[in-house]
C-alpha cells in the first residue's frame, strides 16, 4: 500500500464507545474549539453535534439518502486530521485542490447548497453546507473513483487552486 501524503490517526481502546470518544476529543479540539478558514478565507464552523453523522456511515450509500446505519466509521475518523489540510492552505504536500458546488438532498428531502473540496490524488473529500457567508462542515469521506466521478458529474468545478510546492514553483 502506499504512503499517504498525511498521517491518520489510528487510535486503541478496550472497546468502540471509548475510541468513539477518543476520536471526539480530537474533533472538539481542533475543530469545533478552533477559528477554521478555508483556502478562499471563508469561515467554516465544526458544530460539536455534526460529529455523530460525520463519523458515522451508511452500509449502502447509493441508497442511503444520508441515513447513516452503522453509528460510528473508524475509516472515517482516521481521516480525522485531514479536513484541515484538505479545506486550509497547505504547504504543498499535493498539487492540486478543487472546490466543487453541488446540490444535494437531505433524508427529510430538504435541498442542500454544498461545497465539496477534494484531494483527488489522496482520494479524500470534505463536504461543506453553504449557508450566508459562512461554511458549515457536514463530513469528510474517502472515496473511491466510481463515487469520485459520480461527485464530479453531478457538480460545478468553482475553484482549482495549485499548491505551491516547498521549492517555491
Amino acid at each position: 500500500m502506499s504512503e499517504k501524503v498525511w498521517p491518520l490517526l489510528r487510535f486503541q481502546a478496550d472497546n468502540d464507545d471509548e475510541l468513539k470518544e477518543m476520536y471526539r476529543k480530537v474533533y472538539v479540539d481542533e475543530y469545533v474549539n478552533q477559528e477554521i478558514y478555508d483556502f478562499n478565507g471563508t469561515r467554516v464552523i465544526f458544530p460539536y453535534s455534526q460529529f455523530e453523522h460525520a463519523f458515522s456511515e451508511s452500509s449502502n450509500y447509493k441508497t442511503s439518502y444520508g441515513y447513516h446505519d452503522i453509528p460510528f466509521s473508524k475509516k472515517r475518523a482516521r481521516y480525522l486530521l485531514w479536513i484541515k489540510k484538505v479545506i486550509m492552505k497547505d504547504n504543498g504536500s499535493v498539487d492540486y485542490k478543487f472546490e466543487y458546488r453541488t446540490e444535494m438532498k437531505t433524508k427529510k428531502g430538504k435541498k442542500v447548497i454544498a461545497r465539496i473540496y477534494a484531494v483527488i490524488d489522496e482520494k479524500y473529500i470534505v463536504v461543506l453546507d453553504k449557508k450566508g457567508d459562512k461554511l458549515y462542515f457536514i463530513t469528510g469521506i474517502p472515496h473511491d473513483n466510481n463515487s469520485f466521478k459520480r461527485m464530479v458529474e453531478r457538480s460545478a468545478l468553482l475553484n482549482q487552486e495549485k499548491v505551491p510546492s516547498s521549492l517555491g514553483d
